[in-house]
């Protein structure tokens, strides 16, 4: 007698469903009635989201979905559920719903918060909780540190949102009449408060040069590119502040990046706040272009930010990233991020280059994620200090590759950096266009308004502008999300030779020839459908195409933030060079790749509740099965 899956023991099935990922799982529950009961198990679901640490694979422990179960907000259930939904409608570019949120001139978005400005007020919402927003006047909090009268210290102002995290918003002003006294503010986003219990603190500034601010509830780190170097280029620095009495810090003079090359921030270097430490991670070498050079490296710091002084900052300069001879590197296509991995609250550096890969005359954009594991002490450690300076630090000559016809060039003018070729596993890069992958057809520069990677879903997501969409709207240049994603396959899965290209095939020679994981691209898709789908996608476009109220409509700027549940962005015209320098108003648009929640807020509706069928809302568009005859409206 054969027995089937629906027939086997409950002890049997929990052990499969521990043992494999987490979207088989929730297929195998929709295969049958009998095994979508497993869902219903709380003690499996549980078992899924707090496995990854110890079970071969992982399954999302770390996610904010886990969290909320962990601390009994939602169910297990409901956390598996949740995270395959948003996971699965991310990397398939079907939403769940998208809506106008309101209007402004700049936004921050982190941790499903979003602080909006408008004039001299900040309004910040959850937009995944049913919570009210909270309006800040940020002129009266500017009074409060001045000594000038209300007026006068409101008076040619200019205001900028930095960050967000945990319940703290840090502000910069200026006066713009004397941009060398500018301010940051740290604000408590906490509701009917006074403005004396919102202002945590405020940090005066000799210099704001490419200013940007990291921060948590107890300290704030904010850089500057105005330090000076031996070499006579500036150099970063970076101040630490305390925002709690409770945690105060050693007063050390700003921590300088020395050697640290790269000036942009999101392509050349980044920085961010994980697990008590600051990162400082860039992909240069060098100011210069050296014309003997044959490896690149990633340069990695980090120190604690609760000692924020030079004995403790940590230092990798050999971080592997590319072999030159790879091929040439469009540099406006390179996206620098830091991210954490949801399976194991690890940082990975995340990197999106277009390359003429191998001497090709064809441009392929790939995604390579790069652990960073220079900073994790090994067993073989005598001590918890942990010396990462490198040879090339040292008075020792640098290595030089072995048989090189070059090498002899190579004189007390030249800073080569070389390392033997480090093979990638198929894990360390995703390419645009994939084996298997039929859709070909990629957007210029220019018509890519935002890029993006999501590692958690192993998809790539680019907002452009369509001009074969529709003929009838925007002049034909409709804004469409547009998203490519890939996953493991299964261990019998052979590549389709029949049909990838050739050019395809020698796209990434440098990779570990026996690596048994492969992966299958699917499909890039585009979303929402051509407007004259039907009624619902002739919405979709006005909510994601939302008209500019100056200025020609293919003149627009467009900035954005995506996270693991939610893409939001802002239109504005472009600044005309004219004596009025101020700030355009745009409009702000956000979608979800989760299931919002019915009751949040919405703009136009007082109880949120809006549908894609109903009328009085137009800047509000929520997916419901079976409300659209075709089908497309996702």
């Amino acid at each position: 007698m054969t027995v089937t899956l629906d027939r086997l023991p409950f002890d049997v099935l929990f052990n499969i469903a521990s043992y494999i990922n987490l979207e088989d799982t929730l297929n195998l529950s929709h295969s049958c009635q009998q095994l979508k009961l497993l869902l219903g198990e709380g003690t499996l679901c549980r078992k899924l989201i707090e496995a990854g640490s110890i079970q071969p694979l992982a399954h999302h422990p770390y996610s904010k979905e886990a969290r909320q179960a962990q601390n009994q907000e939602i169910t297990y259930t409901r956390a598996v559920q949740s995270i395959y939904e948003r996971r699965h409608a991310f990397s398939n570019a079907f939403p769940f719903s998208a809506r106008i949120i309101g209007q402004g001139t700049t936004f921050v978005y982190r941790q499903g918060v979003l602080c909006l400005l408008l004039g001299n007020i900040v309004r910040i919402s959850d937009l995944h909780a049913s919570t009210d927003y909270v309006d800040i006047d940020l002129h009266s909090l500017i009074h409060l540190t001045s000594s000038e009268s209300s007026a006068e210290a409101a008076e040619g102002v200019k205001v900028s949102l930095l960050y967000y995290y945990d319940g703290v918003l840090s502000v910069h002003y200026e006066k713009k009449r004397r941009p060398n006294d500018s301010r940051i503010l740290a604000l408590r986003t906490t509701p009917h408060i006074s403005d004396e219990e919102r202002l945590v603190r405020e940090i005066s500034l000799e210099a704001s040069s490419k200013l940007f601010v990291r921060h948590t509830e107890r300290y704030l780190y904010c850089g500057t590119y105005t330090a000076m170097g031996d070499h006579g280029h500036h150099e970063w620095e970076i101040r630490g502040f305390s925002l709690d009495p409770q945690y105060p810090l050693p007063c050390v003079r700003p921590v300088q990046l020395e050697e640290f090359f790269g000036t942009d921030i999101g392509s050349t270097v980044t920085f961010d706040i994980h697990e008590g430490f600051f990162y400082a991670i860039s992909n240069q070498t060098s100011f210069d272009v050296e014309e003997l050079d044959w490896t690149s490296f990633y340069h990695c710091v980090r120190f604690p930010l609760d000692n924020p002084v030079y004995d403790a900052v940590q230092v990798d300069t050999r971080v592997y990233r590319r072999q030159h001879a790879e091929g040439p590197i469009h540099d406006s296509w390179t996206d620098l991020t830091l991210q954490v991995d949801e399976s194991t609250n690890k940082s990975l550096i995340v990197e999106s280059r277009r390359e003429w890969q191998n001497g090709s005359s064809r441009q392929l954009r790939t995604f390579y994620i790069s652990n960073l594991e220079a900073f994790i002490p090994s067993e073989t450690d005598s001590s918890s200090d942990i010396d990462l300076t490198t040879a090339e630090s040292s008075s020792a000559p640098p290595p030089l590759p072995p048989n090189n016809m070059y090498t002899h060039l190579v004189d007390n003018t030249n800073n080569p950096h070389y390392a033997p070729l480090q093979p990638r596993c198929r894990y360390n890069f995703h390419e645009e266009f994939g084996p298997g992958c039929r859709t070909t057809r990629s957007f210029a520069f220019t018509k890519t308004k935002f890029r993006a990677y999501n590692y958690s879903c192993s998809s790539f997501l680019d907002l452009v502008e369509d001009d074969r969409c529709c003929n009838d709207l925007m002049g034909g240049r409709c804004l469409r999300i547009r998203v490519g994603a890939r996953r493991v396959a299964p261990r019998d899965w052979t590549p389709p030779d029949n049909i990838t290209s050739s050019k395809d095939k020698s796209a990434n020679p440098f990779i570990v020839e026996d690596d048994p994981v492969f992966y299958r691209h699917s499909n890039i898709k585009i979303w929402p459908p051509p407007a004259s789908n039907c009624p619902c996608s002739k919405r979709l476009h006005k909510i994601l195409n939302p008209p500019l109220s100056s200025g020609s409509e293919h003149n627009r700027s467009i900035t954005g933030v995506v996270d693991e549940r939610s893409l939001v962005y802002l239109v504005k015209p472009l600044i005309s060079y004219t004596s009025d320098d101020s700030d355009p108003i745009g409009t702000l648009v956000v979608v979800h790749f989760n299931q919002e929640d019915p009751s949040t807020p919405t703009s136009g509706s007082s109880n949120g509740r809006a549908t894609c069928h109903d009328d009085s809302n137009p800047s509000h568009w929520r997916w419901e099965s079976g409300t659209c005859h075709k089908g497309e409206c996702h």
